[in-house]
Parts: C-alpha cells; sequence; structure tokens
C-alpha cells in the first residue's frame, strides 16, 4: 500500500476509557482523496475545483481517524483496521454501515513523524441535511420511564434497531453509546449508517498478542453500549424481528474479502485468525440463540 504524505494535517486528541490511558486522534479534512483500478488509496489533492466552473466548491468533507495512541510507546491500538473490518463485514451483511477506506500514511503528531493506518471516511451528509445526534433527540422527544432502545423502536425504527443489536454482537463493539447513532434530517428522517465501529473486536487489548490470542471469542463481558443491556449476548435476546438470521460464509471466501486489500503490517496473519475465529464463532453462535427463541 502506498505511503501518502498527510503530515500536514492537525489531529484533535479524543481521551479514551481505557486505563492505558491513551487517546484517538481525528480531524477532518476538505478535498479528493484519489484511487487507482483496484481501489487503492493514492493521492490526496486539496485542490479547489473539480470541474470547469470556477465558482463551485466541489470538494468533499472527510473524516479521519487514528488508532489508540499513548504518550510514551506511541500508537498501541487496531481501531483504524478494526473499523475498516467492521465496515466491509457489515457490508457483506447487507447493513447499512458507514463506507470507509484505509490509508497508510505519514503523519506528524507530537513533534514526530509516524506511519500509520487511518481511517478514512465521506461525510455521509449533504450540505442541505441536519445531522443530530440520538441523545439529543431521545431527552427531547422521550416518553416517561421510556429506554433508549424503546424510543427508537416506537419512532419507526424498529428494524434499524434489530440490525444494530445483531452487528454490534457479531463484532464485539463495546462503544455503541448514545453519541455514536445519528439522525438525517431532509424532509424526513432516517439514521445515519452505523458509524464508530472501531472499539471492537480486541480494541481493549491494544494489539497485545498473548491477551489477544488468549481471549475467550464467544464471552460476554460488560459494554459501554446505550441500547438494550450492557451485554451484548443478552441484547440477542431483544431483537423484536424473529425470522431475522445470519447467512454462512465460506471461511476462505470471508478471509477474502476482509484481509486481502490489507498488508501484513496493518494486522499480522495471527491477529487476522483471531478476527476471522471471532465473527465466525459468533456469527455460530447468534444463529443458534436466534434459533432457540
Amino acid at each position: 500500500m502506498q505511503i501518502l504524505d498527510l503530515t500536514h494535517i492537525k489531529w484533535n486528541k479524543n481521551i479514551t476509557s481505557y486505563s492505558s490511558g491513551g487517546a484517538y486522534l481525528k480531524a477532518s479534512i476538505d478535498g479528493r482523496f484519489l484511487f487507482d483500478d483496484k481501489g487503492n488509496c493514492t493521492a490526496f489533492s486539496a485542490k479547489h475545483n473539480w470541474d470547469d466552473n470556477p465558482n463551485v466548491n466541489t470538494n468533499r468533507k472527510y473524516f479521519l481517524k487514528l488508532s489508540n495512541y499513548d504518550d510514551e510507546y506511541g500508537f498501541i491500538g487496531s481501531e483504524s483496521v478494526y473499523e475498516f473490518i467492521a465496515s466491509k463485514f457489515g457490508q457483506l451483511l447487507g447493513l447499512d454501515v458507514l463506507d470507509c477506506f484505509l490509508i497508510k500514511a505519514r503523519i506528524e503528531y507530537n513533534n514526530c513523524e509516524h506511519i500509520v493506518y487511518v481511517h478514512a471516511a465521506q461525510d455521509f451528509a449533504a450540505s442541505d441535511v441536519t445531522k443530530t445526534i440520538f441523545e439529543r433527540l431521545y431527552v427531547l422527544e422521550k416518553t416517561p420511564g421510556e429506554t433508549r432502545l424503546a424510543f427508537l423502536q416506537r419512532i419507526g425504527f424498529e428494524d434499524c434497531a434489530n440490525e444494530m443489536l445483531l452487528f454490534d454482537y457479531l463484532i464485539y463493539n463495546r462503544d455503541r453509546h448514545c453519541n455514536n447513532l445519528e439522525f438525517l434530517k431532509n424532509g424526513v428522517i432516517q439514521l445515519a449508517p452505523l458509524f464508530d465501529n472501531g472499539i471492537s473486536f480486541f480494541a481493549p487489548y491494544a494489539g497485545k498478542r498473548r491477551e489477544i490470542e488468549a481471549f475467550d471469542v464467544l464471552s460476554n463481558k460488560i459494554t459501554n453500549n446505550d441500547f438494550g443491556s450492557r451485554y451484548l449476548e443478552n441484547n440477542l435476546q431483544l431483537i423484536t424481528n424473529t425470522a431475522i438470521r445470519i447467512p454462512k460464509f465460506n471461511e476462505a471466501d470471508l478471509r477474502n474479502e476482509l484481509f486481502s486489500k490489507l498488508d501484513e503490517d496493518a494486522l499480522p496473519a495471527w491477529h487476522r485468525n483471531k478476527v476471522l475465529e471471532l465473527l465466525l464463532k459468533r456469527m455460530q453462535h447468534a444463529n443458534k440463540i436466534l434459533n432457540n427463541r
């Protein structure tokens, strides 16, 4: 994968909730990323105009996110790669998940240069669309005692809620809090694609091989999720569509779909194997639970 020079970008720090004391660095930029015929990102241009009208700004806004950063050890996580894998997996399931791409880039932070993998996604809201975080609408319009999940179901997004609960279980998403869901309004209200899916898989372990390989992929640990219970497996019982099931995937095909565009240093073979183990076992386990309801 070609290394892009993004040293001009200024990164904003968002502190993590994990004991490592790390941070997630984010940025937004206007311009265009360019791709080769295989879909690999090859360049970024901040050119203002992309058509023949000099008065029209046809740039696009992109949101960029890095993996967990520690002041002492540097970039220690794989969250940007996890987010890319989660997006590809969600699309394979036919879910409305934020489309994104991965960039290998040279960046500057804390007066040092780093070679990192950057998660990038185009702003999903057009200029005439209003974005509202879920919690704002929930606080204004909930009925007394109504939970966030019940509110989402009542206002017409029951199917979306079902898909979210299932998807978060499958990828072991630990961070579906109330600000990680947004409404889009342009005459009608709809849900934004599922985004911020990077604190999933083995995010708490910051790339530590021993801890990741020993992790029980069917464990049911408490999460920071605000919809349903804080236990992902328990939330499968809250899916209201009794016909919902997960399609079966051939292991080799799934591996190819998820990892074919990743360089070895983005996620080494042992790490990919563990991600694949998690997805395959949790898909099988979820179908068993859904079949037995």
